[in-house]
């Protein structure tokens, strides 16, 4: 071998080495697995996203009039992305194991934990979602602030249905007063009246015992 190409043969070989690996890669590649990450990818982006949006809105809710109303639709709105995040890892679940189950078949595998047959894919749009720990304790929360609300309506009531008995009361204590004032204005009055007559009759009786002149 003539000193040029040896002095050439590594990086021959290292030529070689490198398009072997690349086919080997691009054998190995899988766009449905891809496709799958993605979606996993996107859905917790989804995910944080709703996490963002309600850890910004709830301190705003405590600054507006109708504060439960507003929270609820917070969480609401956290919900609905959630949902869509989920959607997304269904879907990644679903096409994950359809690539697994039909490489299983290809390779051939009998084991009695591997299944021989790929198991036919669910329906679109019919999955189990596991329930959302966020959103029982969403719903426990409005339970409570509805409980909350409740009693602090019939609290409310209850200090009106007071406060107008007591104003009831004091005016009917008034009334009574007022009465009672007049009753007794009366008495005075017919008491002078009587006082009068009497003292008229006394003088019409000195008049007639006075001897005629």
């Amino acid at each position: 071998m003539s000193p040029h190409l040896r002095a050439l043969l590594p990086l021959l070989l290292a030529l070689a080495c490198g398009g072997a690996m690349a086919a080997d890669a691009g054998a190995d590649a899988n766009p449905e697995l891809e496709r799958a990450a993605k979606l996993r990818d996107e859905a917790k982006a989804l995910r944080q996203q709703a996490d963002d949006a309600l850890a910004a809105e709830l301190p705003k809710c405590y600054e507006r009039f109708l504060v439960n109303r507003c929270i609820a639709q917070a969480k609401d709105a956290r919900l609905a992305t959630v949902g869509k995040a989920r959607a997304l890892e269904a879907e990644a679940n679903r096409t994950e194991l359809a690539q697994k189950q039909r490489a299983a078949t290809e390779s051939g595998r009998t084991r009695t934990d591997a299944p021989t047959e790929p198991a036919a894919p669910a329906p679109e749009g019919v999955f189990t979602i596991q329930p959302d720990p966020m959103a029982e304790s969403t719903r426990r929360q409005r339970e409570a602030d509805a409980i909350r609300a409740k009693e602090a309506e019939q609290t409310e009531r209850k200090q009106k249905d007071a406060e107008k008995a007591k104003a009831r009361a004091q005016a009917e204590a008034e009334a009574a007063g007022r009465a009672e004032a007049a009753a007794r204005d009366r008495a005075r009055y017919e008491e002078r009246i009587r006082e009068r007559e009497a003292e008229k009759a006394r003088n019409a009786a000195k008049d007639t015992a006075k001897p005629a002149n």
